[in-house]
């Protein structure tokens, strides 16, 4: 977030860097609460189980991904 704020880019640019780190944020809090009712709910190995963690766990790295993309483009329009 500091990095955002301190670079010299526009304002909409600006908001969606935040608003990415924000949202990852949230997507870990939501691949947590996932985690916790699966393991909640049984301490069994089930392969339906394991693919809910998967899935909350692979959905954040996607979410990162994209975030990090829009960082990448930024970055690069900014040095052009």
């Amino acid at each position: 977030m500091i990095a955002a704020i301190a670079l010299p880019i526009s304002v909409a640019e600006r908001s969606l860097l935040i608003m990415g780190g924000i949202f990852i944020l949230a997507m870990e809090c939501v691949n947590t609460a996932i985690e916790r009712v699966v393991d909640d709910i049984s301490e069994d190995k089930r392969d339906l189980a394991k693919q809910a963690k998967d899935t909350a766990s692979a959905a954040v790295a996607l979410f990162a991904l994209g975030v990090g993309s829009a960082w990448i483009v930024i970055i690069i329009g900014m040095l052009s």
